[in-house]
């Protein structure tokens, strides 16, 4: 990689992808992209530029842009702050971007930057956009190591208690065993979710002592 990689010293997933070399890269891109295209959707569709096109388009745009560029995740260590916030304070100079391109197209003349605005508290509803997005891809990555860890059925019975609200009882019979060992085979699931969970949230910037904590803010994010 050329010397704009992200520094070894950072110990994270992303570090470490990214010193693998091109496949890594790809790999990392391909996460930033399955993760934070709805936080970025929701509050691409609360700013005053939402005109500029559909969301899906105007994100992948964005993507192809920056994911691109050598020195992307450098800038984001050297920043300091929260993958989310980073990536939403680059989307918003994306979209000034792009309403330079089209004024130029339109009137020939450079346009004057604007600020992007925001129907109410961008923060805020990028965290809980954010939370939400967290949940799905912990869940996704969750369900991948239960089936190649032949605990497929732990994963069904983890759902369809929690998301459903089937009872132990009648999950047990469903699944061949009794109650107390489909409560078993559920927390086993939700081990693998939590520490899927914790991956996705040190993948965001969250320091590993903070980590409980913040799961505790999703939560209320979620049910906000």
């Amino acid at each position: 990689m050329a010397s704009d990689v992200f520094p070894a010293t950072l110990n994270t997933w992303i570090g470490g992808e990214l010193n693998r070399g091109s496949s890594g890269r790809l790999k990392v891109n391909q996460y930033l992209m399955s993760t934070y295209a709805w936080p970025l959707r929701v509050y691409y569709l609360g700013t005053n530029l939402r005109w500029l096109g559909e969301p899906d388009d105007v994100i992948g745009g964005f993507f192809a842009s920056r994911l691109a560029q050598g020195e992307f995740f450098g800038k984001w260590q050297a920043s300091g702050i929260r993958l989310r916030r980073w990536l939403m304070n680059s989307f918003s100079y994306y979209l000034m971007e792009m309403r330079r391109e089209h004024r130029k197209q339109r009137t020939a003349v450079e346009a004057i930057d604007e600020p992007v605005t925001f129907s109410g508290d961008p923060n805020a509803a990028l965290d809980q956009a954010a939370a939400v997005a967290f949940v799905r891809q912990a869940m996704l990555e969750a369900q991948k190591v239960c089936e190649s860890d032949d605990l497929g059925d732990h994963w069904q019975i983890f759902l369809r208690h929690h998301l459903e609200g089937a009872p132990f009882a009648d999950l047990g019979k469903e699944y061949g065993v009794d109650a107390a060992r489909a409560t078993v085979m559920a927390r086993t699931a939700t081990r693998k979710f939590r520490a899927a969970l914790r991956d996705v949230l040190e993948r965001d910037g969250v320091a590993p002592e903070r980590i409980d904590e913040e799961i505790q803010m999703l939560v209320k994010e979620i049910g906000s």
